[in-house]
């Protein structure tokens, strides 16, 4: 069984340029923050699929304090089965 202290929930991040999703990405998947906003940052000159998915994530990502509640509520949910 899993351990439930390893629950990782994707958030936007506490070190916030513009709203936090870069930084949550690189939180969650252990990358550089600025190496995904400067990635952001190239794509979006070409192409505007990036800025659009930056909006979405930003309208559906909970925001960083909430990232504990979120655990525990996950870790409840996976007892409960």
């Amino acid at each position: 069984m899993e351990s439930l202290d390893n629950v990782k929930v994707l958030t936007r991040g506490e070190s916030v340029v513009l709203a936090g999703v870069c930084s949550g990405i690189a939180e969650y998947y252990h990358l550089r923050k600025n190496g995904i906003r400067l990635a952001f940052l190239l794509t979006s000159l070409f192409f505007a699929i990036p800025a659009f998915a930056y909006v979405v994530l930003w309208l559906v990502l909970p925001e960083y304090p909430t990232t504990e509640a979120m655990a525990r509520h996950l870790r409840r949910k996976k007892l409960q089965r």
